[in-house]
């Protein structure tokens, strides 16, 4: 065998251990999710399902747009088991688990705390987050540095660089107080150029003026902290991606998510055994959580 063939031969065999360790961890190289665990559809009681949280294994509690309303579903066939409204009708976002209790998300800034009470899950304190953005989905828990990630879908308005500025801000969960600097802050024109370099295929569209744009905008919907690696993961209903950061804002992953599959994803969490879960509204087809297997 010649060096040459050698040579070929290692990097063939360097690419399938990369491929490889990607399939491991439940996910492909070309920015695509792996195939999915599982598929639940939801009662269309559901259809405007938003924000998702785990409670344990086998129960996750949802919200739904327009409903003030907390809903526990059994991941094993979907059933809403309990309804619990905690307040009026409002455009409800996020929710996220922290300990003993849940914070609700009103698109405004509005938050709630939620506990339970004997059988029932009952409000018992709100507060109004002090936020420039007027259009807030996201909530999620951070357990490394004990805060609850606030996620922004509108973008402030300004110049260039503002624009393409995003930024997820947080609060103290004990005290409500909002940190006086965001979270975490990133570029969609870097993030874009990391996510091309790393082989995904990046959608375009064309302009009024006939040019080629990513289509791509990272409006937030949602956010959660991967227990097993402290990764953000950050969800954006409008373009059906997921984009996974580091500690430090770093670019890790940009997930292009199937959208016949989740077609307005909306609602993100974790599993205690560290399976990801995606919730999605019902458009043409039924509301449903997709499962997926995050190995590492």
């Amino acid at each position: 065998m010649n060096l040459v063939s050698i040579a070929t031969l290692r990097r063939i065999q360097t690419l399938a251990a990369v491929l490889l360790s990607f399939m491991a961890a439940g996910l492909h190289a070309q920015g695509t999710l792996s195939k999915p665990l599982s598929v639940l559809d939801l009662p269309v009681e559901l259809r405007e399902i938003s924000g998702l949280t785990e409670i344990d294994d086998h129960t996750v509690a949802c919200l739904q747009d327009e409903a003030a309303t907390l809903y526990l579903v059994n991941l094993s066939d979907g059933r809403i088991v309990e309804r619990h409204p905690f307040g009026p009708p409002g455009d409800m976002e996020g929710l996220t688990r922290v300990g003993n209790d849940l914070f609700a998300l009103r698109s405004d800034g509005l938050i709630y705390r939620i506990t339970q009470h004997g059988d029932r899950y009952v409000a018992v304190d709100s507060f109004n987050l002090m936020l420039a953005h007027r259009n807030i989905e996201g909530l999620g828990y951070d357990p490394v540095d004990n805060r609850v990630l606030v996620a922004p879908k509108d973008n402030l308005k300004g110049g260039p660089d503002l624009r393409d500025k995003r930024e997820v801000f947080a609060f103290d969960p004990i005290t409500f107080a909002l940190q006086l600097r965001p979270a975490l802050t990133f570029s969609v024109k870097q993030i874009l150029r990391a996510a091309k370099a790393a082989g995904v295929d990046i959608p375009l569209r064309t302009t009024d003026q006939g040019k080629q744009v990513p289509r791509i905008k990272f409006r937030m919907s949602s956010v959660a902290v991967e227990p097993a690696t402290g990764h953000y993961f950050i969800l954006s209903a409008v373009d059906q991606t997921l984009l996974v950061l580091d500690r430090n804002g770093g670019y890790k992953a940009l997930y292009l998510l199937d959208e016949g599959l989740l077609p307005k994803p909306e609602g993100i969490t974790f599993l205690p055994d560290g399976d990801l879960l995606i919730s999605t509204e019902g458009k043409e087809s039924k509301p449903r959580i997709v499962r997926f297997r995050m190995a590492h």
